[in-house]
């Protein structure tokens, strides 16, 4: 199959939470920045992000579904990046809301929005995203298929380097699937033990337990004073 290559690039706290409070530390703060410097170094068509993470960066928009949705064409809405540049959010019933289809976050530069939605996703919803001139695919009936989501980001818009950049069970999802190539993952010299925050990878709670991935050690970088950048290769 013809898909993007993918990097998941994630910062974690020592215990291998990738979000909580150890974020408000003085080793959360300085790795989070060489996280974000380093994401604009790899030099990817697309970052992709779980729903729970946009809703984040997003403010908790709210999608106004006003319209019925029912002149809406199904299939796929296709709005290319002048730039080149995507965010990519999973969104499988299409509950995140945006202002347009541009996402500008600040040091990233501006990105069109894909949204991968599955059949579930109401007319509604997809009336509400075309008014926004956001991009979507439709990858699978209930649950996302991950396959055919890379196979359509790679046909339709062009993306050949795709990182991953979580949360816990959207990182878990593409490596399970077999779609994940490399590993980038930051550690700072924190833990905060916060209960029911994810950690770089989690099973997905209604799926059973899958098979075990191991990796191959690429390279290893001291960030600071003490933090490291660990970089593997996904095996087989």
């Amino acid at each position: 199959m013809k898909r993007p290559y993918m990097i998941c690039h994630i910062l974690s706290a020592l215990d291998g939470r990738i979000s909580g409070p150890f974020m408000g530390t003085t080793e959360g703060a300085e790795m989070g920045k060489a996280y974000g410097d380093i994401r604009n170094q790899l030099a990817a068509d697309a970052w992709l992000f779980g729903t729970v993470t946009v809703k984040e960066m997003t403010g908790n928009i709210k999608p106004e579904l006003e319209r019925s949705g029912n002149q809406v064409a199904l299939g796929d809405f296709i709005v290319k990046s002048e730039e080149a540049f995507y965010y990519i959010a999973v969104d499988a019933q299409g509950e995140i809301g945006w202002k347009s289809g541009i996402f500008h976050r600040q040091g990233a530069k501006p990105a069109q929005v894909i949204e991968i939605l599955t059949e579930q996703a109401s007319l509604e919803v997809r009336a509400y995203l075309q008014e926004k001139q956001v991009a979507y695919i439709i990858a699978g009936k209930t649950e996302i298929d991950w396959k055919l989501a890379a196979e359509k980001l790679y046909e339709e818009f062009g993306i050949r380097t795709m990182l991953i950049c979580g949360g816990g069970m959207i990182n878990w999802s593409f490596l399970q699937a077999g779609l994940l190539d490399e590993l980038s993952l930051l550690i700072a010299a924190a833990a905060d033990g916060a209960p029911g925050k994810p950690t770089v990878f989690d099973k997905v709670p209604f799926l059973s337990v899958g098979v075990p991935k191991e990796f191959s050690l690429k390279s290893i970088e001291r960030i600071g004073e003490n933090g490291v950048w660990l970089k593997y290769q996904v095996k087989n």
